[in-house]
């Protein structure tokens, strides 16, 4: 029999599932990223490759351009999933996702090449940012997890880093890592 205290607790649970998912998403896969990008455009280049894209000389905006024009000094850290994204699909610095840049189909699982992983990062991005609710069980968490992580391990292989570099970084997201680094954080705060 279910207790008002064990609901509880389970909603809390489903919600810790919920902040999990948003800084996986909005700190490592988009760490992801900033790592490609370093690796393929290095920030002294980005600002003159920009201005002689015929697409990104005409289509960014005015913030986007004060943004590019920061990465000499901010490195990639102040550049959005979405910039990032412009950035690598018109400066051409991976090869293309087997579908093509901005499917709205998701790439299947047999489709793993880095412009594939590419495509799943704004995917499941945009679909975990975009949601209706909150409310992520243990079973979901799990599962996007693993999807997070076979992306962490291929970006490995492709950047040439050092095997569950990256990969750890997820997975230092798991309840009982994840609880720890909170308590740390919030016992610092008080």
């Amino acid at each position: 029999m279910a207790t008002a205290g064990s609901t509880g607790n389970n909603t809390g649970k489903i919600k810790t599932n919920y902040a999990r998912l948003g800084h996986a998403v909005q700190d490592e896969l988009q760490n992801l990223l900033r790592e490609l990008l370093v690796f393929k455009e290095p920030p002294h280049l980005l600002d003159g490759h920009v201005h002689a894209n015929q697409y990104l000389s005409k289509n960014l905006r005015p913030h986007e351009w004060a943004v590019i024009q920061g990465v000499q000094t901010n490195l990639y850290n102040n550049v959005d999933v979405s910039l990032m994204y412009k950035i690598i699909r018109n400066l051409n610095l991976v090869p293309p996702p087997t579908r093509g840049w901005d499917n709205q189909i998701h790439p299947m699982v047999s489709e793993i090449t880095i412009g594939d992983d590419i495509e799943r990062i704004r995917h499941r991005r945009n679909e975990i940012v975009h949601r209706g609710n909150t409310k992520v069980d243990n079973s979901e968490l799990a599962n996007y997890f693993l999807l997070f992580k076979d992306i962490a391990g291929r970006f490995e292989m492709y950047l040439c880093k050092q095997n569950q570099e990256l990969v750890s970084r997820i997975s230092t997201l798991k309840p009982a890592v994840w609880m720890k680094k909170r308590k740390r954080c919030i016992s610092k705060d008080y």
